[in-house]
């Protein structure tokens, strides 16, 4: 068994006629056919559905491709490490940082290991709610930061680290509700919230309010503009809040008759992988010592 045979049935796997599978291996039909018929002679049995209308694997050759491609990320991996050994490092790396997550500790160690590794592109994103959970999840990103709840691990087989948290807070512009009120009347005014993430959990139960009259953006910035100009209330990070409370332009609304403030962990994450690469493990590193600060 050849381990291109392996990549042709990967091929195969994934398209609907032999035309495509031989644009895309760069190979005639012929070469595809014999390829696909030298496998199954050393296999035994069939790994194509010849009687079906398109290209499409038999059952056995299902089961077998879904363990064939544990060889195929092995090899995927050997290649990562291969081109490490020949370039140095990661050609790219990208990280999704929660604005509500932002610290100088994090922009610290994420901008010495800039430094460090000169050859490699740091792309850094953000948005809405668990954007860097589903980031990592789905592979745009190989690290995410940012608010962390124990059932984030039924999404995806994630190493995680606890290197801080955040304190949440119910914040409006200074005169714009009373400074204490019930719960009850906090429904009454319009709320300022963020997006919703494509998590099943993340839903109307997370907002604190169930108003009607309600605005919802993607990133903290608009959400502190809004709050700035007096459109409503907000549930929202108390330390990206905090010069503008300082100074008086923002104030913290209380609720005389249910919790009011919230604390988080902010973790690091990222996907379990067996290799992980020089600058990928360098800041993992970096973060590995500012959670042993924050758990000291």
């Amino acid at each position: 068994m050849k381990l291109a045979d392996l990549e042709i049935l990967d091929a195969v796997a994934n398209s609907k006629s032999l035309q495509e599978v031989a644009l895309r291996m760069h190979k005639t039909q012929p070469a595809i056919s014999q390829s696909i018929k030298r496998l199954e002679q050393n296999l035994g049995f069939s790994i194509v559905d010849r009687e079906a209308y398109r290209l499409k694997l038999t059952e056995q050759g299902r089961h077998f491709y879904l363990e064939a491609t544990k060889l195929l990320a092995i090899r995927d991996d050997l290649k990562i490490l291969a081109n490490e050994f020949a370039e140095g490092n990661e050609a790219k790396f990208s990280i999704c940082y929660e604005p509500i997550s932002y610290q100088n500790i994090y922009n610290e160690a994420i901008g010495d290991i800039f430094k460090t590794y000169k050859s490699t592109e740091f792309s850094i994103t953000s948005g809405p709610r668990f954007e860097a959970l589903q980031q990592v999840n789905s592979c745009r990103a190989e690290l995410g930061i940012g608010p962390w709840f124990d059932l984030f691990h039924a999404t995806g087989e994630l190493e995680t680290m606890k290197v801080g948290e955040i304190e949440l807070g119910i914040v409006a512009k200074k005169g714009l509700l009373p400074s204490s009120l019930q719960y009850e009347a906090l429904e009454s005014y319009p709320c300022i919230a963020m997006f919703e993430s494509a998590f099943a959990f993340d839903s109307e139960r997370l907002a604190y309010t169930l108003n009607t009259n309600r605005m919802k953006v993607d990133d903290l910035t608009s959400m502190k503009s809004f709050l700035l100009s007096g459109l409503g209330f907000a549930l929202t990070s108390l330390a990206h809040c905090k010069n503008e409370i300082d100074n008086g332009e923002l104030e913290r609304i209380r609720i005389v008759d249910r919790q009011d403030s919230f604390t988080a962990n902010i973790h690091v994450f990222r996907k379990h992988t067996r290799h992980h690469g020089p600058v990928a493990r360098a800041i993992w590193s970096r973060f590995e010592q500012l959670g042993e600060k924050y758990d000291g």
